[in-house]
């Protein structure tokens, strides 16, 4: 999933001579939507007294393993900013960020970090809080106090100044929804663009749209009750991993483009060397080493199954996350990064170099055949979720199973549409780049050009790769007559794990269970993928 800017604006203008309005005291209730999933819920509570406006909000983002509260203070009489402490708990560490308010200027401090960024010179200041929705509800009324019409962001993620600008006046088409006395206010941000529509009476934001990332912020409830919000909520724990028999070790490889990479490296501890190897090779978006979805550790799981099973393992984050450098993602790259990690891996002294191995997980499993095609070290591949289609078809695929029948076929016009307009490259925004790059290529004559033993392992509950495309990625793998092995996992969803009892056979609901359950992978794909590798390096 794409992160969501959240938004605190610092008023620099003079104070208008009365009171500017801001959203009524009381308890507001929002949900962040990515198509029809749900990633974010947050609890917001606005109090005021006669010189501070304070905006509390708690969130949650099961995705990211998140939880925060964050507190913001305006002065009441001009709505400038002058306070902001978030404390956040992520994957179970916690840190705090505060903000330190200035003529002009704000310094932003997270642990040892401190950042000063500067306003520009005819642009009020804004602190943006990755993850954050809580200030946002504030903006209508700042921007109705500053009358401005351009912002400065002040980008806590690398200390970046970004400017926007306001458009008091919109065409776009009102949401289902928001009433029709709101009114809307457009701010464009390089290529982001959010609409705000908000009661003009009290400024209360009912609704904001970020069409880049098919994204949508709604307000679900509202009450004049106050309730205090407390410490961050616990985020889900992940299940435990069965006790190590192996040593983990952080390691570092560089990349052809020079790019730094980060990992964790496991050798067993028991057993003589060299040890066969495997690296992981993780899906889609902003991956760590563990593809940590929501509660869900996958390559934690796998990584400790296969080293106590007798595997060297390397796990790695993805460009840009964790403590890796770099940070565009291209299907280029991302072989490169792949190759890069077998060659590490081939090196090392614990490792038996002619049984190295690759898997890949969904679009890992897209880019593992790609190095095993072009190198003929490599000694096998296991391919999890992997597309048998080009991903601009298995994006229309996952679109109209979202959508009712009778609408499909506008939904598929739609889909075909700004398919075309990323494809010529008119749509730009994140992860555009990658996408573009990634979506007409076709799996099949890859696979087709791997001599290495291949093992295919598909769940047939998995709605974001299906089941029934899974015969064109076995036939092109079986073309030459190689080492193929074939598994169907009954129930099993897109992380391998079990459809949760009760739940409907939609992708929406396959994603929310994985998001919000913590759950084990299916013991029988571990068993299966130690077979396997233990009967192509056999001890």
């Amino acid at each position: 999933m794409k992160m969501l800017l959240a938004l605190a604006l610092l008023a620099t203008m003079d104070a208008a001579t009365a009171a500017p309005i801001h959203p009524p005291d009381g308890t507001y209730s929002y949900r962040v939507t990515a198509g029809d999933l749900t990633i974010q819920q947050s609890t917001i509570v606005i109090t005021s007294d006669v010189a501070t406006v304070t905006v509390q909000e708690s969130t949650s983002i099961p995705l990211k393993s998140f939880s925060a509260v964050a507190t913001s203070r305006y002065d009441c009489s001009t709505l400038r900013q002058i306070g902001y402490r978030a404390d956040v708990n992520m994957s179970g560490a916690k840190q705090s960020a505060t903000a330190i308010f200035g003529a002009g200027k704000v310094t932003l401090q997270s642990g040892a970090q401190r950042l000063d960024i500067t306003a520009g010179p005819t642009a009020p200041l804004e602190v943006v809080s990755d993850n954050l929705v809580g200030t946002m509800v504030m903006l209508p009324a700042l921007l109705e106090a500053t009358q401005a019409n351009a912002l400065t962001l002040a980008v806590t993620a690398g200390g970046r100044a970004v400017l926007g600008t306001v458009q008091r006046a919109t065409s776009s088409a009102r949401p289902s929804g928001v009433p029709a006395s709101d009114r809307s206010v457009e701010l464009d941000f390089a290529s982001l663009t959010e609409i705000y529509w908000y009661e003009p009476q009290t400024f209360v934001v009912d609704d904001v749209e970020i069409p880049a990332q098919t994204a949508r912020i709604a307000l679900i409830s509202r009450t004049a009750a106050v309730t205090a919000i407390g410490s961050p909520a616990p985020v889900v724990t992940p299940v435990p991993t069965p006790p190590p028999h192996f040593i983990s070790t952080d390691v570092a490889f560089t990349s052809t483009d020079g790019t730094r990479l980060a990992g964790t490296l496991t050798v067993p501890s028991s057993g003589q060397g060299p040890f066969p190897a495997v690296v992981l090779v993780a899906g889609s978006g902003p991956q760590n080493r563990d593809e940590a979805i929501g509660p869900n550790n996958i390559f934690l799981q796998l990584s400790n199954a296969l080293s106590n099973a007798g595997f060297v393992v390397l796990r790695y984050d993805k460009r840009g996350v964790g403590k890796s450098g770099g940070s565009t993602e291209t299907r280029a790259n991302l072989i490169a990064d792949a190759r890069s990690a077998f060659e590490f891996v081939q090196a090392q002294k614990d490792v038996d170099a002619k049984h190295v191995y690759l898997l890949g997980h969904s679009e890992g499993a897209l880019l593992v055949p790609s190095v095993a095609a072009s190198d003929p070290h490599v000694a096998g591949i296991i391919l999890m979720a992997a597309p048998a289609l080009p991903l601009w078809q298995l994006s229309m695929e996952q679109v109209l199973e979202m959508t009712p029948p009778a609408q499909r076929a506008a939904a598929r016009r739609e889909e075909l549409a700004q398919l075309a307009e990323i494809r010529s490259g008119k749509k730009t925004g994140p992860g555009m780049a990658w996408y573009r790059s990634e979506m007409d290529v076709d799996p099949i004559p890859i696979v087709q050009r791997v001599r290495v033993p291949l093992l295919i392992l598909q769940g047939e509950a998995d709605l974001q790769v299906l089941a029934s495309d899974l015969p064109r990625l076995v036939d092109a793998a079986k073309l030459h007559d190689r080492d193929v092995t074939v598994r169907v996992f009954p129930n099993d969803t897109h992380l391998f794990m079990k459809l949760l009892p009760g739940a409907a056979r939609t992708l929406q609901a396959e994603v929310q269970g994985y998001l919000n359950v913590a759950q084990r992978i299916d013991s029988s794909v571990l068993e299966t993928i130690i077979s396997w590798l233990r009967r192509q390096a056999p001890p």
